[in-house]
């Protein structure tokens, strides 16, 4: 049996793994410990599960490192919401234990420093986005000269006018049932723009060999092309449940009907588009954070979750989300951090600057 820490319990990926294992999908998989922020969500959880051991503060402090050793998990799937969960990587990665990631801003805003952290300490990072899943595992058995990210295009793919968005509109997404946050960067392709920049950092690929297409059907999770031209891509119903369970428990390890299967007896298409720069800057932003280094890659992070807060708190407008990120974006200097205080000390840079813009 392979022992399973899961931080950020009560989430959306913490409650898809959970689904998981409630419906004996990964029979080779126990609980040996929990996390959440949610008292009550969490000590119902544990109750359920029978858990051991449950920590109460989403995975973050100097005592998550005691938690680890308390629990002595085979790994750990990181996921918590938000820059939060870059804390709760680190203090992970001293434990060489391998890590499910699915806390993208780990990357964005750790970047080359957690990625060297965790080439240090010896711990293999598993990516759980089911687009980078994809491209992990498609690695695995090709040679890449490109790589091809998907998008749904997210709710407003066809309306022009974005000026009268609102919060109701923008959580209503056409394929995918996430939190919210995460749904709003999907209405203003943010999202991608995240994973651009985690697909660059963690598969060693520049802006440039990185593609993004709207792809409204969900169904092509990401594609990689080879120098002969050949596009090898991985295909599933539009389920988080694989890629969570790919990366705690791998291919070939008995896992059997996670998803839904796709019918090819009856019709299906399959439709690729390019994306509007003009409606959806806060992607191109994101490429350009790739040439500006990690300073920029920081505001890129924590402006946006101030931005995309104060609209749906109703005090900025949906369009405004991109300007407030942009303008905190393009006031850092185009440097990188050495250390995990230079993080923090830009992250609190980039909200104070975000904060007064909302």
């Amino acid at each position: 049996m392979k022992r399973l820490l899961l931080l950020g319990a009560t989430g959306s990926i913490g409650t898809t793994c959970l689904n998981a294992l409630r419906n004996n999908l990964a029979e080779d998989i126990v609980l040996a410990g929990i996390t959440a922020k949610d008292s009550p969500s969490l000590i119902d959880r544990a109750r359920e599960f029978d858990v051991p051991y449950l920590y109460l503060t989403g995975g973050e402090g100097g005592k998550l490192s005691e938690f680890i050793e308390k629990t002595h998990p085979d790994i750990i799937l990181n996921a918590i919401a938000g820059s939060d969960g870059l804390g709760a990587t680190l203090e992970c990665i001293k434990h060489s234990i391998p890590i499910a990631l699915a806390n993208k801003e780990s990357v964005v805003m750790g970047g080359e420093f957690m990625l060297s952290q965790a080439k240090a300490f010896g711990t293999e990072i598993i990516p759980v986005d089911s687009e980078h899943s994809a491209i992990y595992h498609l690695l695995k058995a090709k040679r890449a000269d490109r790589l091809i990210i998907t998008a749904s295009g997210g709710p407003f793919v066809d309306r022009m006018d974005l000026s009268s968005v609102t919060v109701e509109e923008a959580l209503h997404h056409p394929t995918w049932s996430m939190g919210k946050k995460i749904t709003i960067d999907s209405a203003t392709l943010a999202n991608k723009g995240l994973e651009v920049i985690e697909a660059s950092l963690l598969f060693d690929f520049p802006a440039e060999k990185i593609d993004v297409t709207i792809h409204r059907q969900s169904i092509i999770h990401s594609a990689i092309e080879t120098e002969e031209g050949a596009v090898y891509a991985l295909l599933s119903t539009p389920d988080m449940t694989l890629p969570v369970l790919l990366a705690l428990q791998g291919e070939g390890t008995g896992l059997k009907n996670v998803v839904k299967r796709l019918s090819f007896s009856t019709p299906l298409s399959l439709t690729f588009e390019g994306w509007d720069r003009e409606r959806f800057p806060l992607l191109s932003l994101a490429y350009k954070t790739l040439e500006m280094g990690s300073y920029a890659r920081i505001a890129y992070c924590q402006s946006d979750e101030i931005a995309v807060n104060a609209f749906l708190l109703g005090r900025i407008g949906f369009t405004e989300i991109a300007s407030i990120v942009e303008e905190t974006v393009m006031s850092m200097p185009a440097s990188n951090v050495q250390s995990y205080e230079d993080i923090i000390r830009i992250k609190q840079i980039a909200k104070q600057k975000a904060e007064a813009l909302c």
